[in-house]
């Protein structure tokens, strides 16, 4: 009999906490992923042999995470399983592109086949991952994938930008499984009384956990959608107001996120210094388009005005965040968004993908840095109201 020691929802561990978070972070780089390499096949952004590459890549990791806790064995059969998912993915956009609808179904089905291997073998290795339930969540991922790369190749932008946060919302649910299952599986030989944290080690609820989930994840959100807004403007992706809509939607999520652990947060300041922020970008691409050196020379000194306002600000509320580590974060982000930018404009798509890699690479550093930071405000400071 398989007995279960899931999470305690009321007492999350700092260890806990980030193996959930790194079990969904693998599946929000997939879809982030998967939705470039959508992105080149159908309209020739970067060669889809790069995006293909980093697209097979991404999709090991988790099976490189298999390994230490499975042996090398397991990691390389289930490996194998999951280049079969991303070759599959590849020809059914290549029989779309080409009209070959018999080829089209063939390739969707060996998508919904690789799903039911991939669910088989994972319950095989594990007693805690349950074969029914991994088929069903990784059946509506594919289901998302294939309505998101309909929804680009019809045009239908509005619905493209709905998908993207289906998707998003769905692989939190995809990490959790992984991350308790596994979990279970590392604990399984342990007694109940020895799964508690001892003394004063330190947890939040799943509810706070969540919450800074939700904020950590900004910093994916706003690459992402810079990214899109660059898309609209420099290549015509999309509908550009509705992009822009979508974009100055996050520092909305996040700040209202935020003000839940900090209070007394000014969230009309802290939004303004983020709508500047878009603002700002908005000018220099337009800048950027026009080559008007002196404007982007102008714009770009005000930016990094602004991302010092926004270290200062947030670095203000916590003191387990340092202003010089924000300064030097934003700055960092800021010189990859600005080169992201310029590479757009001059059609290089190869370095424009290195550095769209190197920006999420970042987001995810700098999402650590921010959540170890809330998960140690909250333990000193109990009265937290979440």
């Amino acid at each position: 009999m398989v007995v279960k020691k899931d999470f305690d929802p009321q007492c999350i561990t700092y260890s806990q906490m980030n193996l959930i978070f790194n079990a969904r972070i693998y599946y929000r780089r997939l879809t982030t992923w998967t939705r470039a390499f959508l992105i080149s096949r159908y309209f020739g952004i970067g060669t889809a042999e790069e995006l293909f590459d980093l697209l097979y890549r991404e999709s090991l990791d988790i099976g490189n995470m298999l390994q230490i806790v499975f042996g090398r064995v397991y990691s390389e059969q289930y490996s194998q399983l999951l280049s079969e998912f991303a070759i599959a993915l590849r020809e059914l956009i290549s029989a779309q592109l080409e009209g070959n609808t018999e080829a089209m179904n063939q390739s969707v089905d060996r998508l919904y086949r690789n799903v039911q291997e991939r669910a088989v073998f994972l319950e095989a290795i594990n007693p805690y991952w349950s074969e029914a339930s991994y088929k069903a969540l990784f059946d509506t991922y594919i289901q998302y994938v294939i309505e998101a790369a309909n929804a680009l190749i019809t045009g239908d932008y509005s619905k493209d930008i709905e998908i993207y946060d289906r998707l998003t919302a769905h692989t939190n649910r995809m990490g959790d499984v992984f991350a308790e299952g596994l979990y279970n599986y590392i604990t399984s030989g342990a007694s109940t009384v020895n799964l508690q944290p001892e003394g004063g080690e330190q947890c939040i609820t799943y509810e706070q956990m969540n919450t800074i989930y939700g904020i950590r994840m900004f910093w994916f959100e706003l690459v992402t959608w810079v990214r899109n807004y660059m898309l609209s403007r420099y290549m015509g992706l999309g509908n550009t107001e509705e992009v822009y809509a979508r974009l100055q939607r996050v520092p909305v999520e996040y700040v209202n996120a935020v003000k839940q652990i900090f209070v007394d947060l000014d969230t009309e300041a802290y939004l303004k210094l983020f709508y500047t922020y878009i603002d700002l970008l908005d000018a220099f691409i337009t800048a950027q388009i026009e080559g008007d050196i002196d404007k982007i020379n102008q714009v770009t000194q005000c930016l990094y005005q602004n991302a010092d306002e926004r270290a200062a600000f947030v670095a203000a509320l916590n003191p387990f965040w340092e202003e010089e580590e924000w300064r030097n974060r934003l700055h960092n982000n800021l010189r990859s968004t600005i080169d992201e930018s310029t590479t757009f404009l001059m059609g290089d798509y190869s370095r424009n993908i290195d550095i769209f890699s190197r920006l999420l690479d970042q987001a995810e550093n700098t999402s650590n840095y921010f959540a170890q930071g809330l998960f140690n405000y909250i333990n000193f400071n109990p009265q937290t109201p979440l």
